[in-house]
């Protein structure tokens, strides 16, 4: 069983930096547009070629999967460093190397899930940019799926931008992104990349749910202490669990509601459920209509995963496109290291577990049929 110590605080310069940039969104864009004026030659070169995306709700195993494709030399990613600077990956990674910054010692994340991270680990860190440019993300009201009718074509330079200055700066050749809040959005980043491939992960709904349910139940505590790491959370664009947590809309305002509803009376179970149902019914439904946008997806359950890691490894590396050196570093490297959490209890009670698989059994049995899972 792990500790639910209290996790240290950002050092204080963090704190205040990730206050500014999440305040002051549009002079963090004059500043990222004027760092690309300032670097247009040595970014002009730099392909934007079949970049990966992990996307699922939270606690489906997307951070294992960002970890195991971050370590090869293919793929670059937003780090744990780039915050709260993302905005100016260019800048802030050429004067990062030229800083005599102490050796920082990885430690567990606050999650406590067994995942050791440091300065370089890769993290989720351009939600930030959607926020920016589409007005009400995250917004219970407001259905939150983007599809390829609705580009933003001052948003799609930034993004361009913004990536092209990531892989120049790192040396890199394809971009490597976790982002939850994707998986609404995987009809426009196929409409922008063509050649994108994306991996969903998905837990079996019960033991998503328990994760979820822990999860926001330790944060909550930790904020109640420290009210300061609800508005982390916020800033950093997580709102999935903790204080500050929000409906993922899905295009269906009364799930929204039944959602918020029962988070309000203290029914977790039951609202991440819902939330569970709603988003893997999203994904489900933009997989049903469009055949191409399905052949560049690979639903990555982990229990199967863990199952039988070097089959399900194999089967990742095949989907992404990895060459041959990469595919048997990525099996060999992490064939082993794959197990099913046995470090908590999940808490939930007969009841609940029936509950959950009425509400999400109509969903996952869906997604079975419809891709299959590794």
């Amino acid at each position: 069983m792990p500790t639910t110590a209290f996790p240290p605080p950002p050092p204080p310069l963090q704190r205040w930096a990730g206050t500014f940039t999440a305040r002051f969104p549009r002079l963090l864009r004059a500043l990222a547009r004027l760092e690309t004026a300032s670097v247009a030659d040595e970014i002009a070169g730099t392909p934007l070629e079949r970049p990966v995306y992990v996307c699922g709700l939270a606690r489906s195993g997307s951070t294992v999967l960002l970890e195991m494709l971050a370590e090869l030399p293919e793929f670059t990613s937003w780090r744990y460093s780039d915050y709260p600077l993302q905005w100016l990956p260019y800048w802030w990674n050429a004067l990062r190397r030229r800083l005599p910054l102490p050796r920082a010692v990885p430690a567990e994340r606050a999650h406590r899930d067994r995942l050791v991270v440091g300065p370089d680990s890769p993290e989720a860190f351009e939600e930030c940019f959607w926020q920016a440019f589409f007005p009400a993300r995250h917004d219970e009201e407001v259905d939150q799926r983007l599809d390829g009718t609705q580009r933003d074509a001052a948003f799609d330079r930034f993004y361009r931008d913004q990536l092209r200055k990531l892989l120049a700066v790192r040396g890199g050749r394809r971009y490597l992104c976790k982002g939850n809040y994707n998986a609404l959005r995987l009809g426009y980043l196929q409409a922008l990349w063509p050649d994108a491939r994306f991996l969903i992960p998905v837990r079996a709904p019960q033991a998503q749910v328990a994760s979820l349910v822990k999860q926001d139940a330790w944060f909550r505590r930790w904020a109640a202490a420290d009210p300061r790491i609800g508005g982390q959370l916020a800033e950093r664009g997580h709102f999935e669990f903790g204080p500050r947590k929000r409906v993922q809309h899905c295009g269906d305002a009364g799930a929204a509601r039944a959602i918020r509803a029962a988070w309000d009376a203290g029914d977790a179970a039951a609202a991440y459920a819902l939330q569970w149902r709603e988003v893997y019914g999203a994904v489900l439904d933009a997989l049903a209509r469009d055949a191409r946008l399905r052949e560049s997806c690979l639903l990555v359950r982990y229990e199967s995963l863990c199952a039988d890691p070097p089959a399900g490894l194999a089967r990742i590396a095949a989907h992404v496109g990895l060459v041959a050196e990469s595919a048997g570093r990525l099996v060999e490297g992490w064939r082993d290291r794959l197990s099913l959490p046995d470090y908590y209890d999940d808490g939930l009670s007969a009841v609940e577990r029936g509950r959950i698989a009425a509400i999400t059994g109509d969903v996952d049995r869906g997604l079975r049929d419809l891709i299959a899972y590794i």
